[in-house]
């Protein structure tokens, strides 16, 4: 799978454009800016990011076998 760190033009609205419950992958907003929000995000390696966020950029991509939580990214209650 694969752990993203991008940012997106939406800042009031910055939710993926597909529901990743769906897929069990868990997202965060790490923070926003005065045009942007910064979004950390986890996807399988079928899924292509643009799918659920369109207007990505500056895209960091880092290849991880399992999902990490932490007190900053916590599980997000919707994950099973």
């Amino acid at each position: 799978m694969k752990k993203y760190r991008f940012e997106t033009k939406s800042v009031d609205d910055y939710r993926p454009l597909i529901d990743t419950k769906d897929i069990q992958m868990p997202w965060w907003c790490s923070g926003t800016g005065d045009d942007h929000a910064t979004i950390v995000c986890y996807l399988p390696d079928e899924e292509d990011l643009i799918d659920y966020w369109d207007d990505a950029y500056n895209i960091e991509i880092e290849e991880v076998d399992e999902i990490k939580y932490s007190s900053r990214f916590a599980k997000p209650s919707w994950i099973n």
